[in-house]
């Protein structure tokens, strides 16, 4: 059809395109708000702490389940974290056999186990000490040997961080090729720090931690 001189076209939009459009629009908004809610389920459940069980298997009875309580049984009680003189018995007690059981293969890392125990300074004077006295030397030259039984570790009444442990050595060593058996009775007194990691790999989940230690030998 032809437009007549001197006048404007006038244009018109299809209706239904117009819906079509305003529908388009419609879906990529929900499906952008459907994006950002996945998003954020997703960093949620990334964030959140794994679903807990305790199941006590002595009786098979369950505990807790995901931080619901469901009681006690004889051998379990659920409650909050706190440390005890069992904790502090545990450290020293580990403390004292990683020094006085000596099995020459594992030396090194019984060392090692220690002196992560300790507090960094002491573990530093200490590990100085047996350098400039030769003590690992000598016990890998002697062939040593030694079995390390506790006997008796108790909390100090007077001070609840100080861990008495008396115990036995028993050493076998060579002296000039001639084997020799050497028993010893030691009384250990440990001072503990409470741990500021908490309970942490290096103080074997006890939360303390080794401050210092000194020992004298039971004639």
């Amino acid at each position: 059809m032809a437009v007549p001189a001197g006048t404007q076209p006038a244009i018109y939009r299809d209706p239904q395109d117009v819906r079509t459009i305003i529908n388009l629009a419609r879906c990529g908004l929900v499906l952008a708000l459907l994006l950002l809610v996945s998003i954020g389920s997703n960093l949620y459940q990334y964030q959140r702490r794994p679903d807990r069980i305790v199941v006590d298997r002595s009786s098979g009875r369950v505990l807790e389940i995901n931080d619901r309580e469901f009681g006690q049984t004889e051998a379990i009680e659920l409650g909050p974290d706190h440390l005890t003189d069992a904790d502090k018995k545990y450290i020293a007690g580990e403390f004292a056999q990683a020094l006085y059981q000596i099995d020459p293969a594992t030396r090194p890392k019984d060392l090692e186990r220690a002196l992560r125990m300790m507090v960094p300074d002491s573990a530093l004077k200490f590990a100085r000490y047996l350098k400039e006295q030769g003590i690992l030397e000598k016990q890998q030259q002697e062939s040593w040997q030694s079995v390390w039984t506790a006997q008796d570790v108790s909390v100090d009444s007077h001070d609840r961080y100080s861990v008495r442990v008396i115990g036995r050595q028993d050493i076998r060593r060579l002296d000039n090729g001639v084997p020799l058996q050497e028993p010893h009775q030691l009384n250990l007194s440990i001072k503990l720090a409470a741990d500021p990691k908490g309970r942490a790999d290096r103080n074997l989940r006890s939360g303390f931690i080794i401050n210092s230690f000194n020992y004298r030998e039971i004639q």
